[in-house]
């Protein structure tokens, strides 16, 4: 088995050209950081992320297939805030099954650790299954839970620091003049006691990962009980809340806690069903390298006022405009220019999605994206985190066959589409034809995010519409910090990562 490899595209990287800087600087990111301002100024009600699940008894192979890769990115998923969101394919390479994975922005050391750790994880099913005598399903089940939280000791300890604060601010807001409330503050002050003592226990002590692995056990407990029902009602109150309470993020950490009792389920009932393939037998584990910045010419952003900005909204004329300038008028009462002058001062630093760099390399490699390049013809990419509403809107754009997780309508200002590359550097009609799609893609991801902001106009601003939260399904609006709360609606956030 290969662990050492690092895959970048055979072919030259195009720089941009300073028509494609500008389009950037003045098209397509004072766009996004509008977006961003309009969702500051017009929140949304806060909506109640769905939560992880174990693998189901009716998922077909292809589903089931499919919840396999996305857990495994998921155990490459380290760290909170971003970086090290990761896709994952499983595809013939060289002659043989290779595990690939994209990071949003991990460095050479950071990729090294993410493919060991993988591959300690998938050596535990190899032996498994080669093994003169197998263990059991629990057995081989603790020792993946264990590699497992070893391997993610920086993101579980955040989930565990928010997890005992909201629980103390939970247990502080139960009603005990009633019986479910005071019943519900036992059970809370109960899951006070599981967590694990950092101070007691160094992180990856047997100790320390033994105490996470009760806490996990006893969250896993809660789930079909009173104090289950009870933390979901008191959410449905957080959710009429401009902002998350402390009931909907005990909900989420919770969750996110309970994801890794779910990946080790899919993991072994997953080396059952693909017993007999080489998937966990005869494998390698393969990398595509992070992208790299854009130039700083093509962020040095011109502050702006909102109305300069929707002046250039494609496909609309000056009077088709106007309704939406009076709309963002309206809004500088609630200091949107103010807002736009501070967030152009702020250093942006786009990448390329996981999803999106996964993607871009296999379609300029040999065989691209045909079916017959993935185990067993699914044409999947997985992920850590459902893709972004970006993301979406660009597979979407360059209309691919390859399947990829659920998204979400999140959108992340730190955004950036794959680099263009040709064989030959002389060879200019082929840098034309580059430049020209990726100018395409470009003015077509452009549209779709000026349309969000005229919605954002049209429907949060204009006192002729109500602020119903269900008006337009594909609305994008936000708030900050994904990673500790269960994810608005809608958000935009300046770091460019799904937490």
């Amino acid at each position: 088995m290969a662990t050492n490899a690092v895959l970048d595209v055979p072919s030259k990287p195009i720089l941009l050209d300073k028509n494609q800087r500008a389009n950037l600087r003045k098209g397509f990111y004072p766009a996004l950081v509008l977006l961003k301002c309009l969702n500051e100024v017009c929140p949304q009600k806060y909506s109640q992320k769905s939560s992880d699940s174990p693998p189901g008894p009716n998922q077909s192979p292809e589903e089931m297939f499919h919840t396999l890769v996305n857990k495994l990115a998921q155990v490459c998923d380290t760290h909170p805030k971003g970086d090290t969101v990761t896709a994952l394919a499983v595809i013939e390479h060289n002659g043989r099954i290779c595990y690939i994975m994209a990071s949003n922005h991990r460095g050479t050391a950071s990729m090294n650790k993410a493919r060991a750790g993988l591959a300690a994880v998938l050596n535990i099913l190899k032996c498994n299954l080669e093994g003169e005598t197998p263990v059991s399903d629990k057995v081989a089940g603790e020792r993946l839970m264990r590699t497992i939280l070893e391997l993610h000791t920086v993101r579980v300890r955040a989930y565990l620091t928010s997890f005992s604060k909201q629980l103390q601010e939970c247990i502080k807001r139960c009603d005990d003049n009633k019986p479910e409330g005071k019943a519900a503050k036992e059970a809370l002050e109960g899951l006070v006691s599981t967590i694990p003592d950092t101070n007691k226990d160094g992180q990856k002590s047997d100790g320390y990962i033994s105490a996470t692995i009760r806490c996990i056990k006893t969250i896993q407990q809660t789930r079909n009980s009173s104090l289950q029902r009870y933390i979901e009602a008191r959410s449905v109150e957080d959710n009429r809340m401009a902002k998350g309470g402390s009931w909907s993020i005990l909900q989420h950490v919770s969750g996110r806690l309970l994801s890794y009792q779910y990946a080790v389920q899919t993991l072994v009932h997953a080396h059952h069903i693909w017993a007999d393939t080489s998937l966990f037998r005869d494998f390698d584990i393969a990398s595509v390298r992070s992208s790299g910045p854009y130039p700083a010419e093509a962020l040095k952003l011109n502050p702006e006022p909102a109305e300069a900005i929707i002046n250039r909204a494609p496909g609309y004329n000056q009077t088709q405009l106007e309704p939406y300038r009076q709309h963002a008028s309206d809004l500088e009462r609630y200091g949107i220019n103010a807002k736009l002058e501070d967030m152009y001062s702020q250093q942006l630093d786009p990448v390329v999605h996981a999803e999106m760099l996964l993607h871009d390399w296999l379609s300029r490699t040999e065989h691209g994206i045909q079916s017959h390049r993935f185990f067993l013809n699914l044409q999947y990419i997985g992920s850590s985190k459902p893709p972004c509403r970006l993301c979406q809107e660009y597979f979407t754009t360059i209309s691919t066959p390859v399947r990829f997780r659920s998204g979400h309508p999140n959108t992340y200002l730190n955004w950036r589409l794959p680099d263009m590359y040709v064989n030959n550097l002389k060879d200019e009609a082929a840098i034309r034809g580059e430049k020209s799609r990726w100018g395409q893609t470009l003015g077509q991801m452009r549209s779709r995010v000026y349309a969000a902001v005229l919605r954002v106009l049209e429907e949060k601003v204009s006192e002729k519409k109500a602020l119903d939260s269900n008006t337009y399904s594909e609305r994008i609006t936000g708030i900050k910090d994904a990673d500790r709360l269960a994810n608005w609606l809608e958000k935009v956030e300046i770091r460019g990562g799904r937490s």
